[in-house]
């Protein structure tokens, strides 16, 4: 009988040693696949627990972070300057009106000097609305009369709020609220805190 040499191949048998390689590769090949999912999770992690330190290399766990208009962070000297030249009262935000009232308080028992300007050693009335809202970029008139027609007239005294200016016959002041008026008074009574109703309004102007 004749023998018949058989191929592997021809008969769709793969040989042993074919096998072995595929079977390498497909190993070699998922434990590729397998690094390569690990270091996308060791990167995606890493990058995670990076982006507070990108987003804010100096801030604290309780620090609160307010960006600019432009997307940068603001410091947290800057977010005062920010916090207190707003002018709507909002929360703990101070507005300006207010500021301008707090700002004049300081000067309470100073000196009156008729024609003055010095907020430290005296100024009269119309001088003294000149030196406090010319803190706040605010320019006056030195007059008392002609301080009557700026800003917007508010009426009567039950629509003011602190930091109007009150308007008398030779007199302006700044209005504190509840019925009180700070002014430069007089050479007896200096920079003092009396009745908005100590004589008869004439107008009440609001500037901010």
């Amino acid at each position: 009988m004749r023998k018949v040499k058989t191929s592997f191949l021809a008969a769709g048998v793969e040989p042993k040693e074919a096998k072995r390689k595929k079977l390498g590769d497909s190993v070699l090949c998922n434990i590729k696949k397998g690094l390569i999912s690990f270091g996308i999770c060791v990167c995606a992690v890493s990058a995670f627990h990076a982006l507070p330190s990108l987003a804010a290399p100096n801030a604290q766990e309780d620090d609160i972070l307010v960006f600019s208009d432009a997307g940068e962070i603001i410091s947290k000297e800057d977010q005062s300057e920010i916090l207190f030249s707003e002018d709507v009262l909002t929360g703990d935000t101070v507005s300006r009106s207010q500021q301008v009232v707090d700002y004049a308080m300081q000067f309470i028992g100073r000196p009156y000097r008729y024609g003055g300007l010095s907020l430290v050693h005296g100024s009269d009335c119309s001088g003294f609305l000149v030196s406090i809202f010319g803190h706040f970029g605010i320019s006056l008139p030195h007059s008392s009369v002609e301080i009557r027609s700026v800003g917007t007239n508010v009426g009567s005294l039950e629509n003011a709020l602190p930091g109007d200016v009150l308007a008398y016959s030779g007199h302006v002041g700044i209005y504190l609220g509840n019925g009180r008026m700070l002014s430069a008074l007089n050479s007896r009574s200096g920079v003092t805190i009396q009745s908005a109703t100590y004589k008869p309004i004439k107008s009440i102007r609001r500037l901010i």
